[in-house]
């Protein structure tokens, strides 16, 4: 099962390395919501890589959902370390929002795709 887990693991790692960089270490974009859109995204793909390992020990609906609130409270973990961390980032409702939307929005996409992809 470590060949399912790994992904999941890996891309939690990248995020929480990414999101807790100084802001001053970050490049610009300078493409219009970039920003929310990559926070869509990112926790989108980081609750696909949850629900897919989850579904390889069970498939019951309250357990993805389950994962799918913790993926949530994560995006809000890194929101609240952000603004507590450091004094050039900062917490912001908008990227939170972006981040639930991403891990709800996975959640139906997952239950569709087919058994083989999942």
């Amino acid at each position: 099962m470590i060949r399912y887990a790994g992904p999941a693991l890996l891309w939690t790692l990248i995020i929480t390395i990414l999101t807790l960089l100084p802001g001053k270490d970050l490049p610009k974009v300078d493409i219009v919501n970039f920003d929310k859109i990559a926070h869509l995204g990112v926790f989108f793909a980081l609750n696909v890589f949850y629900l897919r390992w989850l579904c390889k020990f069970n498939q019951k609906y309250n357990r993805l959902l389950s994962i799918t609130l913790v993926c949530i409270a994560y995006g809000g973990l890194i929101e609240i370390l952000q603004g507590t961390i450091y004094t050039d980032r900062y917490s912001d409702i908008f990227d939170f929002i972006f981040n639930t939307l991403g891990c709800l929005l996975a959640l139906p996409v997952f239950m569709r795709l087919p058994h083989w992809l999942r």
